[in-house]
């Protein structure tokens, strides 16, 4: 289950993250935070959303993947 917090969008307790994300006028944004992993990201692009969701959505992962000790997503896809 998801559960919304005061200042970030989403709280999700199967990997601890609180996370936000968004975006206006060709710019997007993610941010992370990972208390238990004690770890925080965000994300700044100067790019829209594509076919494939935002850059800075699928860059987030990426890093966050990393991070967590997984096999990254490739970033190679992405136009």
């Amino acid at each position: 289950m998801l559960h919304e917090t005061l200042f970030f969008r989403v709280y999700d307790p199967s990997t601890h993250m609180y996370w936000h994300s968004g975006g206006t006028g060709g710019y997007t944004s993610y941010a992370m935070f990972n208390r238990q992993a004690d770890y925080a990201v965000i994300v700044l692009s100067n790019t829209a959303g594509g076919p494939n969701g935002t850059f800075a959505d699928l860059l987030a992962l990426h890093i966050r993947q990393r991070l967590d000790g997984k096999p990254a997503i490739s970033l190679d896809g992405f136009r």
